[in-house]
């Protein structure tokens, strides 16, 4: 029997076992087996989650995960913001003869901009000591 992911059914059941299997769908109002399987796979992944405790700690570690993203998103911010800023303030038109200089005016440039985002990131050093702990460690435990 196929089913909606197209995996096939490889269990062989006793006829003792097919009856109990149809009994228990009839009594308890299961309208087939797929659904028989589906609430016994949640029954048997929730017996471990009846805790509130565990479920809180669960909430609380995503809780932490979404406000260290956000944390990162809000630097990430800063520096496209300064970089969008930065090109405005130093895009020239060039003429072709003059593109090879460029690169380097705007590698040099680009040195610059880092080091003022990084002056502007040790204005706040104990956020910034956080995300780079974040970044180069992956935790803070």
């Amino acid at each position: 029997m196929s089913k909606r992911l197209g995996v096939k059914k490889i269990i062989y059941l006793t006829t003792e076992i097919a009856e109990d299997i149809h009994t228990h769908c009839r009594d308890n109002g299961i309208k087939s087996e797929s659904e028989l399987i589906r609430q016994a796979i949640i029954a048997y992944i929730d017996k471990d989650y009846h805790d509130s405790t565990l479920k809180l700690s669960g909430i609380k570690a995503i809780k932490d995960s979404l406000s260290r993203i956000n944390d990162m998103l809000s630097v990430f911010f800063n520096y496209q913001n300064m970089m969008h800023l930065n090109l405005l303030a130093y895009h020239p038109e060039i003429s072709g003869g003059l593109k090879d200089a460029a690169y380097r005016s705007a590698q040099d440039r680009l040195d610059k901009f880092n080091e003022s985002f990084r002056n502007h990131l040790k204005e706040n050093p104990p956020f910034f000591e956080y995300i780079l702990h974040e970044f180069v460690t992956g935790s803070l435990d």
